[in-house]
């Protein structure tokens, strides 16, 4: 099944870091690529809003920390003054946070800061084109979407023409979506369609009232998916919306839950709050797969999932669990919602994303058998082979970006198939990754689709 989670790079313009993992992979036009590195999970890093104060003097900041799934270990390592945050995205051991009036600017190997810029009305993050796209909202009353450059953090350009407050951003081929919902108050839900060449509008689609709330946004077959949220003095009605960018057509499916934020696809299911617990919409069905995945940690006395993330390589979620006055914890399941363990952050754990990794073998808890793996093309323009050198039971293929986002997904292999065919004609032009898993075990080779 086909998985969009795509993030878009022109090849001549990749940065050092990106050109430095070609050349380490020792990829060059026309030569087969073998596997010879593993993909993991380095670390999970959650931004801690701290207490709401209305008014100065402040006592309480936001806090930045590490969790180490390997060894268990929570590592507060950067205090960001400001009274909120937002949203965080992490690719290629950097990360950008959100926080009310600043983004700031991580290395996630040293922890430390690499830069940070004033700013307001903050609320999403995405990275495109080598750009970082920030959507706004209140106090911001024009220029909902800016766009930063990744190096210097200067402004490269402010879209005009958005109507409201914004929030989710995606990319889809060459044109960039950013959800529109117009804040608390919005009546309807809309979607921003800009195009990345030149930082402009194209046009804002109206998905109507059944999308009001929309906030999340995802990438799936090709398609657009988003969670919007229930909206303020409304009981049990949410929606998810799927939208169709080949045709500009779209379906909002009513759901009656009260939804919160979403937490990540994998497979077919979008993971999402759902009456305050996790609960998982069949994007196959356009139904409610699983209601209560993670049921309600205690809303009647004010506990809550402030926030929650999918681990695509370990199959895990992280639910972040707080009152918004005391430190909380944050839960780590399955999929499935069998508990795992739990860690301590810190008061109002509102932004969570996942560190993933490629590394030569020998990342903790890697086997030292080999998964034999090669992909031809490389680089590839219209369908990627796949041979597998040896035939394993349970085997499972998928493509990740260079974000770790899980694009493709083939869930079990016969182990008579040794060679797949993969269709890449809709990837963006960037770097992705061939992961093999089986018995417990992976191996990954990088690609370039042109």
């Amino acid at each position: 099944m086909m998985s969009c989670k795509i993030v878009k790079f022109s090849f001549m313009k990749i940065g050092k870091l990106f050109l430095g993992a070609i050349l380490s992979f020792g990829l060059l036009n026309g030569i087969v690529a073998n596997s010879q590195s593993l993909g993991y999970v380095k670390q999970v890093i959650t931004v801690n809003s701290g207490r709401f104060e209305s008014v100065p003097p402040y006592t309480d900041y936001v806090t930045v920390q590490a969790y180490t799934p390997q060894t268990g270990n929570v590592n507060p390592f950067n205090t960001i003054f400001s009274q909120s945050g937002q949203a965080i995205i992490i690719s290629d051991k950097i990360a950008f946070v959100a926080a009310q009036d600043s983004i700031v600017k991580y290395n996630l190997n040293s922890m430390q800061r690499l830069g940070a810029v004033r700013d307001s009305g903050l609320c999403q993050l995405a990275l495109i084109n080598g750009k970082l796209i920030v959507s706004k909202q209140y106090p911001i009353v024009s220029h909902f979407v800016e766009v930063l450059d990744t190096a210097t953090m200067g402004v490269v350009a402010q879209i005009s023409g958005i109507s409201g407050d914004c929030a989710g951003i995606t990319m889809i081929d060459d044109t960039v979506y950013v959800a529109v919902n117009e804040g608390w108050m919005g009546t309807d839900g809309k979607l921003a369609i800009i195009d990345p060449n030149n930082w402009t509008l194209i046009s804002e689609l109206d998905f109507g009232v059944n999308a009001v709330g929309i906030f999340n946004l995802y990438k799936y077959n090709g398609k657009v998916i988003s969670v919007n949220k229930t909206p303020y003095g409304v009981t049990n009605v949410g929606s998810v919306t799927i939208y169709n960018p080949a045709d500009r057509t779209f379906n909002n499916v009513l759901l009656t839950h009260i939804i919160g934020s979403g937490a990540g696809i994998k497979d077919s299911l979008l993971y999402m709050i759902m009456d305050y617990g996790i609960g998982s919409f069949n994007l196959s069905t356009n139904a409610v797969q699983n209601s209560a995945i993670i049921p309600d940690p205690g809303s009647a006395v004010f506990k809550y999932i402030t926030s929650a993330a999918v681990d695509s390589f370990d199959n895990r979620i992280y639910a972040n669990i707080g009152d918004y006055i005391t430190p909380g914890t944050c839960l780590v399941t399955l999929l499935t919602g069998d508990s795992i363990t739990s860690y301590a952050t810190g008061i109002s754990a509102e932004a969570i994303a996942i560190d993933y990794r490629y590394s030569p073998a020998g990342i903790p808890n890697a086997s030292s058998q080999t998964l034999s793996v090669t992909v031809y093309p490389n680089p590839v323009t219209e369908r990627l082979n796949v041979s597998i050198g040896n035939h394993h039971e349970n085997a499972r293929i998928f493509i990740i970006d260079g974000t770790g986002q899980v694009i493709f997904s083939n869930n079990v292999i016969d182990p008579s198939i040794s060679n797949l065919s993969i269709p890449c004609q809709n990837l963006a032009s960037g770097l992705y990754y061939v992961i093999l898993e089986a018995s417990g075990n992976r191996s990954a080779v990088p690609f370039i689709k042109q």
